[in-house]
Formats: structure tokens, sequence, C-alpha cells
């Protein structure tokens, strides 16, 4: 089963889909992701969907990251895209709580340096893989349970 978190206007296709409120027939289910802990059980999902949608949290990556975690089964999948830290698109938009640098991801990721020397004893979970990269004023992040 397949997850996109904050879905919007545009739904993808092949996914159950969460918005912040219920503004549309497309969404399956309405829950603040600020809310802790999110409604779905531990496990559950094979892939979550996220796009333009941490930044408006108000809660710390490390926080929304863990309950990613959480809601995936071994193996499962994260594709996330948030805007980048000074750029137009975190600037612009008056709901976005933050913008982001590719490097933040890095803390999370088994095997990259900044995992080895700060991640691995600040959090107490980790993703074995991940693939970082840059789409204009976007950083795209695929991260592997």
């Amino acid at each position: 089963m397949k997850l996109e978190l904050g879905c919007g206007t545009r739904p993808t296709p092949g996914y159950v889909h969460h918005d912040i409120r219920a503004h549309s027939g497309h969404v399956d289910i309405a829950h603040d992701l600020d809310v802790l802990p999110w409604p779905w059980p531990d496990m559950y999902f094979d892939e979550i969907l996220g796009l333009d949608v941490f930044e408006h949290l108000k809660i710390m990556p490390a926080v929304w990251l863990s309950e990613c975690y959480r809601i995936l089964k071994p193996d499962g999948i994260l594709k996330l895209r948030v805007p980048m830290f000074g750029s137009p698109w975190h600037l612009w938009d008056p709901t976005h709580v933050r913008g982001f640098h590719p490097k933040n991801f890095e803390y999370f990721i088994k095997g990259q340096e900044l995992y080895a020397t700060y991640g691995s004893y600040y959090f107490d979970f980790h993703f074995r893989g991940g693939v970082i990269g840059t789409e204009g004023y976007n950083i795209v992040v695929t991260l592997t349970k």
C-alpha cells in the first residue's frame, strides 16, 4: 500500500491520499501532520510520497522523518520534495515554516559521514540508504528503510 501525504488538488494515482482537510472527494484521510502520532499503524505502508508538504510542518524534521519511518514497512521507500533554504520556493509562500539543505538528510542515512558523526547518536532511527538530489529550487530525496 502507498500513501501520499499532502495530496493537495493533484492527487497521484495509485496512492491513499492524505491532506490536512477533506477539501475534495479524493482525500481519503484528513489529519494535521503536526499532531502526533499520525493515524496509521506501525509498518503499514510500502511507500510514502510527500511532495511539497514537509516545509509546512511546525514539528522538527527529525520528528516527521521518525513518523515516516514508523509507518513504513521494512524496505519501505520515502520519496519527498522540499524547497531549498533561501530559494524563492522557500521564501515566497507564507505557509512555509522552513527550507532545507541537501545535507540535512545525510544525518538520517546510515553510511553517510553526517550520520556517523552526529545522526547515529542524535536519533534512534536511520534509513539504510538514500539518494539526495536537486531539481531547480527543490531538493528531491528517496530514503529506504
